[in-house]
């Protein structure tokens, strides 16, 4: 019996029972070995969907390189993709066999990083003999490779360059050229032995052996790829300092000509929606801001400039009065000289001329309805309990697109041109809701505005008792 129990455990499990383990040592293996910690260090880059296009990229390569080969060793060799993996470079070093026969290659635009096309022992003596004539099983010596036998291979490696450049240009413009020869695998510096790197393994089967081909790029030369995605990456920073400033200041002149919208309109206030219900053409609205007070100039939604209205022949234009660092209400009042700044309460009510008795001449701020019944009962709220929330109102006075070059340049003097004409009308915003056309106009030395027509319809019907 003793024989049939140890022949049903492991020499795993016996071990475990030896140290005292007990029957935990029989139980079936946990799942938990398959977990594998992810590095953040190094996140994967290779997603499954383009792995499989990577996938067929090498394995066009290696047809391709199959079809050369057969030609010229006039003998079959069969070449198939094993692997397309990301990997560090340290990873990929201690792969390689020692000696090695490891060929170096230039990537055009990447600074000091290099690629590396590697033969191991059995394919890089196979081929050798093959391209000098012989016929017989290769033998494979223990050696760096003589300055003879480079020469064979470096053609071969030449090949396998030229199809790589082939099944990338769709998309990274690769200009690759082998350089260098080395054949210990620790001293060879292609990139920093932490930067990842895409590293295609191709198995081969000949007469008298097989043997493996891998080709190693630093997988930020052929970011592109990986960045055609929603999910964009930046990568390490490519190239000699005089390239990385190259490359910055075309980056910068790129974006110095990309246009953004710029808005010009009055400061923002709040008016309560029962009030907004009633509006209707031919209505003041008394917006609370002093006259004298400059518009803003957003760009972003961002208020950036302060700016004065004027106009540039018949085209309504602003004049630039301040830059601004941020998004900040600070000084929108000009202070006459013997005078303190006007009050200006941003976030009081204003009322509307045609129901005065409504408005709220404290500036306190609106009481919301209990809609707690009406939650808890699981019903709707009615829209007549949302009549009191006061909304943010903005008059837009003219818009323009500048480059960012431009805006860069804009300072105090600076006039900004608007697509409006002059006596056009100004839109008045309630929060993203173009709501009515209208103009400006001065009431008890505070702007209001005058409309001229509704161009958003609203449920007055929630008024109704």
């Amino acid at each position: 019996m003793s024989s049939q129990a140890a022949a049903s455990f492991s020499q795993d499990d016996i071990d475990r029972l030896l140290k005292g383990g007990g029957g935990a040592a029989v139980a079936a293996p946990s799942r938990e070995s398959d977990i594998q910690l992810y590095d953040f260090r190094r996140p994967a880059r290779v997603s499954r969907d383009r792995l499989r296009t990577l996938e067929a990229m090498y394995e066009r390569l290696v047809r391709s390189l199959e079809g050369w080969l057969v030609s010229r060793l006039r003998d079959s060799i069969d070449l198939r993709l094993q692997s397309v993996e990301q990997i560090s470079y340290a990873e990929f070093l201690l792969s390689l066999n020692t000696p090695s026969a490891s060929f170096l290659v230039r990537i055009e635009d990447a600074g000091s990083q290099q690629g590396v096309v590697d033969f191991n022992p059995s394919l890089g003596y196979f081929l050798i003999d093959r391209l000098f004539g012989g016929g017989g099983a290769p033998t494979i010596l223990d050696r760096t490779l003589s300055p003879i036998e480079r020469m064979a291979l470096d053609n071969v490696a030449d090949r396998v360059v030229t199809d790589l450049m082939e099944v990338w240009w769709d998309h990274a413009k690769l200009q690759l050229a082998v350089t260098g020869f080395e054949s210990i695998p620790e001293i060879m510096q292609a990139v920093e032995r932490e930067v990842p790197c895409l590293v295609a393994t191709v198995s081969a089967k000949f007469s008298g052996g097989n043997g493996l081909l891998s080709i190693c790029l630093p997988l930020n030369v052929v970011e592109q790829f990986f960045t055609r995605s929603t999910d964009r990456r930046l990568s390490d920073p490519v190239g000699t300092e005089a390239e990385r400033k190259a490359s910055r200041e075309q980056t910068e002149a790129s974006l110095r000509m990309t246009t953004v919208p710029a808005i010009a309109r009055l400061p923002e206030f709040r008016i309560p929606m029962r009030d907004l219900l009633r509006l209707s053409a031919g209505t003041t609205i008394a917006t609370g801001i002093p006259v004298g007070t400059p518009l803003e100039l957003g760009v972003g939604g961002q208020p950036r400039f302060h700016v004065q209205a004027g106009r540039v022949k018949q085209l309504r234009a602003v004049s630039v009065l301040e830059v601004l660092n941020g998004p900040s209400f600070d000084s929108l009042v000009p202070l006459p000289r013997g005078r303190t700044a006007p009050e200006v309460r941003f976030m009081t009510a204003p009322s509307v001329d045609s129901d005065a008795g409504h408005s709220s001449a404290d500036g306190q701020p609106p009481e919301f309805a209990d809609l707690g019944a009406a939650l808890l009962a699981g019903g709707e709220v009615p829209f007549a309990a949302l009549i009191d929330i006061t909304l943010p109102v903005r008059i837009e006075v003219g818009r323009s697109t500048v480059t960012v070059g431009e805006l860069l340049r804009l300072g105090r003097g600076s006039v900004l041109q608007l697509d409006r004409l002059a006596g056009d009308p100004m839109d008045l915003y309630v929060s993203d809701l173009r709501l009515a056309e209208g103009e400006v106009v001065v009431v008890n030395e505070h702007y209001g505005f005058r409309l001229r027509r509704i161009v958003a319809q609203l449920p007055t019907a929630a008024l109704e008792p």
